[in-house]
């Protein structure tokens, strides 16, 4: 339990820094946060189909489905109203989504289920957990440097810091939520862990899906390979 509190805190340190990164006159390359989201999108596919999944299937197959699908329908849904994956979006220069607390409320929200799918994970086993665990560091530093991007682009001039910390404290806030519904077992623990299994698939799909049909280098398909092969190697070393 103690390194999940470490992972969910990590996670909303790097949310933060990455966000005072941009806000103190520094950037990152479209390019670098790429790569960061394919190094992602390769964990999360693995640690999703040969960890949570089956561990979900065992609690119970039809809640297991249920709760992957209705990741998909929530995420999917989330996702044509507002900004709610921002780092896919930021790269590929998404102008169909306005900046407002509608958006800064459905960050706040992802940042809350990333914490919930980091204790459904640690459910699934240590392995699960922190390969989750540094996913989640990874982008959550990607996700508070581009959300300080769309706050200075929007005129956003006071109080971006506090948004930041909001936002960055939604993954410890899920992560004891999660912790809390999962110490019951039985059927609220394969939903949990269905939903986090369907999240992680969407992600990963959503960061993979963009970059596949652009014609460009693909030099970037080979963080995709590193963050399934680390996966592998984290594996074979348990």
């Amino acid at each position: 339990m103690t390194t999940l509190w470490i992972l969910a805190w990590a996670s909303a340190a790097a949310a933060y820094a990455g966000g005072l990164y941009l806000l103190m006159g520094r950037n990152l390359s479209r390019e670098r946060l790429e790569n960061v989201a394919l190094f992602r999108a390769g964990i999360l596919l693995a640690v999703s189909f040969t960890e949570v999944f089956p561990e979900a299937w065992r609690s119970g197959p039809m809640l297991a489905g249920w709760g992957a699908l209705g990741a998909f329908i929530i995420l999917f849904t989330a996702s044509r109203m507002t900004l709610w994956d921002i780092c896919p979006e930021y790269i590929e220069h998404c102008g169909t989504h306005h900046v407002g607390p509608v958006m800064f409320a459905a960050l706040t929200a992802h940042s809350v289920i990333d914490g919930i799918n980091l204790a459904a994970a640690f459910a699934a086993g240590s392995r699960a957990g922190l390969a989750v665990g540094a996913a989640v560091i990874l982008h959550k530093f990607a996700d508070g440097f581009a959300l300080a991007s769309v706050l200075i682009t929007s005129g956003w001039e006071r109080g971006r810091r506090a948004a930041l910390l909001l936002m960055a404290l939604g993954t410890p806030l899920g992560a004891f939520a999660g912790r809390l519904g999962l110490l019951r077992g039985g059927a609220v623990e394969a939903l949990l862990l269905g939903f986090a299994a369907g999240s992680f698939v969407y992600l990963a799909a959503s960061d993979l899906v963009p970059y596949v049909h652009r014609r460009e280098p693909r030099s970037g398909l080979l963080y995709f390979g590193l963050g399934l092969g680390a996966m592998l190697a984290f594996g074979a070393l348990h």
